[in-house]
């Protein structure tokens, strides 16, 4: 028995034994899209991996509401056409304090998101520079 472990480790190093392990991460994946729950799945090891397991253990508990405009997500993890572009119009944007880094958030388990947001809003926001007086300024436009 050993020695099949000796023999599949350095198997696992060779090119072809890479080659095996990427096809069957990509087979492993293709399922877990193909149902809400493994699109959940797979999209908490993406903010684990990005931001830490704090704020993927905070979003997991979230739910899928924009906390601005009180748009309704009616999945947290919706199926994308391309795999690597999500769709902001269904899927809702995790909102930092942009005076932190995503790494900061990984170093510091204490330290959590503002909230879920929908593109719109995060993006209003970011084009605001997260500045108050701007925000009081255009609610004054738009009150006039």
């Amino acid at each position: 028995m050993a020695y099949a472990n000796k023999r599949q480790e350095r198997y696992v190093k060779t090119k072809k034994g890479k080659e095996a392990i990427n096809r069957s991460r990509k087979k492993e994946q293709k399922k877990l899209r193909s149902i809400p729950e493994g699109r959940v799945t797979l999209r908490y090891r993406r903010i684990k991996s990005v931001w830490g397991e704090s704020v993927a253990n905070w979003w997991l508990g979230k739910k899928p509401i924009c906390e601005i405009c009180g748009t309704i997500f009616q999945e947290k993890a919706p199926k994308r056409k391309n795999k690597n572009q999500p769709n902001f119009n269904k899927e809702s944007v995790i909102d930092h304090d942009h005076q932190y880094k995503k790494k900061d958030f990984k170093e510091n388990p204490s330290l959590l998101p503002r909230g879920l947001l929908c593109n719109s809003c995060n993006l209003l926001l970011g084009h605001a520079k997260d500045n108050v007086q701007i925000l009081k300024s255009a609610i004054r436009y738009l009150d006039d």
